[in-house]
Order: structure tokens, then sequence, then C-alpha cells
């Protein structure tokens, strides 16, 4: 059973308003200070990691937007994957150094450093 992020009461599932069908895959609502908790749907969810991606102060992963599993390689790795994005590819044109998401595993161009949460790990 999943908890509440607010109090650490017990969620349950709720009914969707309209608008939140468009937004929403799960809704669910906690017993106690009744705060309602949605899933996003996994194309709204691709979006939002995207716009992260775009308007981080420093580099996150394109397929999760981790932002602490994110580090820096002199190389690149042909065993991992490597991003398609239009973007990541433009700045690979341009020069840019390849960054990796441990979790992941994808490999990606951008100009922005890891966090320094990340660096510290």
């Amino acid at each position: 059973m999943q908890k509440c992020p607010k109090c650490d009461g017990r969620l349950g599932r709720a009914h969707r308003k309209a608008l939140e069908k468009l937004m929403y895959s799960d809704m669910f609502s906690c017993d106690k200070c009744k705060i309602r908790v949605g899933w996003y749907h996994p194309l709204v969810l691709a979006q939002i990691v995207r716009f992260r991606f775009v308007f981080s102060r420093h580099s996150r992963c394109l397929k999760c937007g981790k932002t602490e599993r994110v580090s820096r390689l002199a190389k690149r790795d042909y065993i991992d994957g490597f991003s398609k994005s239009p973007l990541s590819l433009l700045q690979g044109v341009m020069g840019a150094p390849i960054n990796r998401c441990s979790a992941c595993r994808l490999q990606y161009y951008d100009w922005r450093g890891p966090s320094p949460e990340a660096k510290s790990q």
C-alpha cells in the first residue's frame, strides 16, 4: 500500500475529475489529510522530462530526468545506448562533451555539467 507524501497516511484509489483524466492515469487520495496524488500518463511524463532537460541548470538525463546519477565521460562507450534527441545531437555537432546516466545507462551530449550532488558521490 502506498503512503501519503505529506502525512504518511494510507493512499486509496480515487475517481479522476474531467481535467485530471487528461493528465493522470491513476489518482489516489489520503485518508487523513485528503490530499490527492496522481500518476502521470506516460506521454505527459515524457514531455515533463524533456521540459526539465531543456530548462534545468545542470545536466539531466533525457530518459529518466535524474540529475544525481549523471557523470561526464571522456569518450563514448559503444555498449550503452546513445540518445537520438535532436537537441543532444545538435550539441554534439557543436562539440559538447558526453554525459552518461548510470541509472538508465543512456549517453547524450550536453554542455552543462553534472550537478554538485552527482560529483560528490
